[in-house]
Order: C-alpha cells, then structure tokens, then sequence
C-alpha cells in the first residue's frame, strides 16, 4: 500500500482515539461509573457532529487488525461501547437516538461473532476468545436491561430487539462450538443478569428470549 496512504490512515486514526475521550472527560459525570469488559467509557456519543471520526478510527482499526482473532476482539470492543453509548444517550434524554443505536450494538456483535468462528475454522484455539463473549455479553445485557427499565415505550422495541438478536446469535455460536450442555448452563447465567429490573420488565425479557430459542437460525 502507498506509504502517504498509510501515514494518512495512522493519522486519522490517532485523531479518532483522542476524540473519543476527551468530550467525556470535559464534563462532569454524576451517574455512576458503568464498565463491560475493559470499556469504562463510550467514547463519542452519536449526539456528536465528531462522531464521523470514531466511526472511520473504528474502521481503520479493524482494517489493521492482524488475524481474525484480533479483529474479533476489537468488534467486540465496540459492541461494549455501544452499549454503553445506549446508556448514556438514555441518561441525556436522546433516547430514540438511542434506540437506533441498539442497532450499531447488533451489527458490531455479530461482527465478533463472525470473526470468532472465523478463526475457529482457521484452526485456532478460541475458547479464551468465546469466553470472553459470553462475559461480556451478559453484562452487556444486564446494562440493556437496565435502560429498558428507563426508556418510554416507544423506544422499547429497539432495546428488546438487542437483547434478544444478540443473545440470539451468542446462543447459536456456543451451541455449535461447546455443546448443549453449555448452552444450557449460559442460558441459566443469562437469566441471571435480570434481576436488576422490576418483576415487569424482566417478564417481558424472558418472553423475548424464549421466543428467540425456537426462531430458526438466520432470521432476526
């Protein structure tokens, strides 16, 4: 590739990582600190007119990526963002901006996903990698969980529609990759991850999730 091209695309994406942090750091949070995984911080909101510049930091970041392990883990990183830009859109009142973002939440999921069995096929060892995913996606849905409780009802359908495709697809991998037993026993630890909400919110999840086991595989 042309060297200019590659001192252009290092440089924007430099730019992107220092965009991403310091409109968070020029305010002051009152809510309470909320990680997933190593994510602490959402970066730029989709509120923001910079918010082009994630968007191209995240792509150039993937486009370096060495191997489909690591692009897994860096989709899965922005699937942990997204979440937690959901949240705070949420805390600012942007909640059907919010909505529309669950969707950004399910594309970088499957993303990881993808890249996961990606490597599986290519041999490599991923149970680290697949465990990671679930961990993380259980608190992720514990946060979606959290905002469902919160947002009107106009903008329950997008929340609910992430946290049934994402677990949806998750369910589909470790099945296929760990077995049933598994499957069962992550299921068990998803159910968990409710009781943060009221008994009305956390029906309405269960009601979603086993509609989702007998969607057949494919349709979201």
């Amino acid at each position: 590739m042309n060297k200019k091209i590659l001192v252009i695309l290092a440089s924007l994406l430099l730019f992107g990582q220092a965009f991403s942090v310091a409109p968070v750091q020029a305010q002051e949070q009152e809510t309470e600190t909320v990680s997933i995984g190593e994510v602490s911080d959402p970066g730029i909101l989709p509120d923001s007119p910079f918010y082009f510049v994630k968007s191209w930091g995240r792509t150039i970041r993937s486009f370096f990526a060495l191997n489909a392990q690591e692009k897994a883990e860096l989709a899965l990183r922005f699937a942990n963002e997204d979440v937690l830009a959901i949240k705070k859109l949420c805390e600012k009142g942007e909640c059907q901006l919010a909505e529309k973002h669950c969707e950004k939440f399910q594309e970088q999921f499957r993303r990881a996903i993808r890249w996961m069995e990606r490597a599986r096929e290519q041999g490599k060892d991923i149970e680290e990698l697949i465990g990671r995913l679930k961990e993380n996606h259980l608190r992720q849905q514990q946060v979606l969980a959290g905002v469902l409780e919160k947002v009107p009802e106009q903008a329950k359908g997008g929340v609910l529609n992430a946290i049934e495709n994402s677990s949806f697809g998750l369910e589909n991998a470790v099945e296929r990759i760990q077995g049933k037993q598994k499957l069962e026993q992550f299921r068990e630890e998803l159910n968990l991850q409710f009781s943060n909400v009221g008994e009305g919110t956390r029906i309405r999840i269960q009601e979603r999730l086993e509609a989702g086991h007998y969607k057949p595989e494919g349709v979201s």
